[in-house]
């Protein structure tokens, strides 16, 4: 018992994770895809997992078409709307004035067309797992990963032949980037890159094979889980344009899965997962819309709000022929994060506004992964034996989500 309370508390001390409300594809490290076979004589399994992103991200707007990475919430950014909806006598408030910005808008005047390359670079996962009795499991899991948004260019559409053209030149969009980092405290809205850790997750399930004995079903696994997420994870920059947070920024989450494996003629596995992630509301500065007009990268304002996190589902799919030591798993993944609210604590702003921005909105994700495992372990030795595993991940559809195509490889030990 004195062993196990010393293992329990390491695994308490070291623990953290990527899951988060970032509407991109990441490995997470207690992905039910990477919990590989317990053998009977096994305690504990420490799991380490590197992947790396390959370029030619793919994102996804609204209505699910491809677009360029940075275009996911909106098709262009609108630099006239961003000054709309400020108090008279401030400066955004008399430059909207004097360049007609309230009806000036034709569609191109103040309009910037903006690309980019957001990537998943790198990231690492540690998942630990002590096993108790009666297929009662405890564990934790650690991670740390690099995003970068990269080759950023904002080209300017409006064109020089009006009076509201040449005043939206001067004032506005000939120095944007000036301009805005100056009328939005501090907004910047070029390349940027960030390594970092996620959430602390401390998780415990129960799993236990019961064997079979029909024609073609050899034995049926079922496992559940819950796992409680704590916030030290890196939160959003809010001064940076398309900054996803580290974990469920700021706000504590409770996980809940469960899933089902069935092993066909004893060389097929075959099964499903599903996994529920509820977030609690948090308050911190944020910025947000003033203007129904503005688009998602140049809101100026920042203020206290509460935000109440959407639900986050998965649903996970997976075949796995296995032959001897040697195992392939096609698994597909779909994630879905429902609308998110802003509560503004302020009577100078509105809600209702705030909550028009697209990033608040539903997202998901949708992707396949391929492993090729290698288990050294057996029936009869399967203690001190590592598994070794490649995969590739594969990302192919989603709204409003931008998601890295990553190539990695695993290694666990087993004691």
């Amino acid at each position: 018992m004195v062993k196990k309370s010393y293992v329990f508390l390491f695994l308490i001390s070291t623990a953290s994770t990527l899951f988060g409300l970032a509407p991109m594809s990441i490995i997470r490290p207690y992905d039910s895809n990477l919990f590989g076979q317990k053998w009977e004589e096994q305690r504990l399994h420490i799991s380490n997992t590197a992947s790396f992103g390959m370029t030619g991200s793919q994102a996804w707007d609204g209505d699910g078409n491809k677009v360029d990475d940075v275009q996911l919430w909106n098709a262009d950014q609108n630099a006239l709307a961003m000054v709309k909806g400020f108090a008279q006598g401030t400066e955004q408030a008399n430059i909207a004035q004097n360049c007609n910005a309230i009806g000036g808008d034709d569609g191109v005047r103040g309009h910037f067309k903006v690309t980019g390359d957001f990537k998943i670079a790198f990231s690492y996962q540690c998942a630990l797992r002590y096993f108790l009795r009666k297929g009662f499991w405890i564990g934790a899991f650690a991670s740390a990963y690099k995003t970068e948004l990269k080759n950023v260019t904002w080209t300017d559409q409006t064109k020089n032949i009006t009076a509201d053209d040449t005043c939206t030149k001067t004032t506005i969009t000939d120095n944007i980037f000036t301009n805005v980092n100056r009328l939005g405290s501090g907004l910047q809205l070029k390349d940027w890159d960030k390594f970092g850790f996620g959430d602390v997750v401390l998780m415990a399930g129960w799993q236990t094979t019961f064997r079979q004995y029909k024609q073609w079903i050899r034995s049926a696994t079922p496992n559940i889980r819950f796992g409680v997420t704590v916030p030290t994870g890196v939160k959003k920059d809010e001064d940076k344009i398309m900054f996803m947070p580290f974990g469920n920024d700021g706000s504590v989450g409770i996980i809940i899965g469960a899933g089902l494996t069935l092993n066909y003629v004893d060389w097929v596995d075959a099964g499903v997962d599903i996994e529920f992630m509820h977030i609690f509301n948090n308050t911190r500065k944020r910025r947000i819309k003033v203007d129904a007009d503005q688009t998602d990268f140049l809101l100026l304002t920042k203020t206290d709000v509460q935000k109440d996190p959407g639900f986050m589902q998965k649903f996970n799919v997976f075949i796995e022929p296995k032959f001897k030591k040697v195992s392939v798993r096609a698994a597909y993944q779909h994630v879905k994060r429902s609308l998110e609210h802003y509560y503004i604590i302020s009577n100078d702003y509105s809600s209702t506004v705030a909550n028009t921005a697209d990033m608040l909105k539903e997202w998901t994700t949708h992707n396949v992964m391929l492993q090729l495992k290698f288990d050294t372990a057996s029936q009869d030795t399967n203690r001190f034996r590592p598994r070794f595993m490649l995969f590739y991940k594969h990302p192919f559809n989603g709204r409003r989500s931008v998601q890295t195509k990553q190539f990695g490889a695993g290694l666990t030990f087993s004691f």
